[in-house]
């Protein structure tokens, strides 16, 4: 057996690592590779801003990652994958589509993986990518540590939000969803936001939620694209405040 932290690999579990992880990704790859983008909304000054600043934190739902494997693949961006055994294969699977990985999450390695993160960004040109309500929710409300890691490292959080035409819904604690091969998407980008390297707790609240505001806003645009409902949403197809 091989061992990573403090859990260990059986062989079956290694020969998967080193094989089977590739072949997901390359099945996730072909999966958004068909489908089709037909909207992509982004502020004029986006690209301006992420150029002077070297770099942004892209921040998403949950819910919607599957698409973003493909989308943010390309910019070698940083994500953060929890410090489990699970980790371990999520890791292996990014990797292969293109991103970077700082291991840790709020249940472990939190503070060390956030140092790791905040050293790497501080990199002209690096950006980060942060399932914002991940990994266990609450469903659509933003986590404290994306405004924290921007305060810390003077980049733009730059909501992205997509949607799709079909989907397969999952009825897990923020309705998971998986675009529909050969479906039509829609990706809205949201209004970047700098959280002053001075700024109070209060401010920094005060920015969470316009962020979250928004995000809510665009994931609701998103879904109504095409005439269908809102996905994942609490008070509507979620219980308000869902943690799970």
């Amino acid at each position: 057996m091989s061992q990573t932290q403090d859990y260990t690999f059986n062989t079956k579990e290694r020969l998967l690592l080193k094989f089977g992880m590739p072949l997901v990704a390359r099945l996730i790859r072909l999966w958004n590779q068909s489908c089709r983008t037909t909207i992509i909304h982004s502020s004029p000054e986006e690209k301006a801003l992420i150029r002077d600043q070297g770099g942004c934190i892209y921040a998403t739902w949950h819910q919607r990652m599957f698409y973003f494997f493909h989308y943010f693949g390309p910019q070698k961006i940083i994500m953060m994958i929890s410090q489990s055994k699970d980790g371990e294969f999520a890791t292996a699977v990014a990797r292969h589509l293109g991103f970077d990985a700082v291991r840790g999450s709020t249940n472990r390695g939190a503070k060390s993986a956030m140092l790791t993160l905040i050293r790497r960004l501080r990199k002209s040109g690096t950006s980060a990518g942060m399932m914002v309500d991940g990994s266990q929710g609450p469903a659509r409300i933003l986590k404290m540590g994306t405004i924290h890691l921007a305060r810390a490292v003077g980049k733009p959080v730059i909501p992205v939000v997509c949607g799709a035409r079909r989907k397969i819904v999952f009825k897990s604690w923020d309705r998971y969803f998986l675009p529909m091969p050969f479906t039509e998407m829609v990706i809205l980008h949201g209004t970047p936001r700098l959280v002053p390297s001075r700024a109070t707790n209060a401010e920094c609240e005060a920015i969470r939620l316009k962020i979250e505001e928004e995000m809510n806003y665009l994931a609701d645009l998103c879904d109504l694209w095409w005439g269908g409902k809102p996905v994942g949403k609490p008070g509507y197809d979620l219980p308000a405040g869902d943690a799970g």
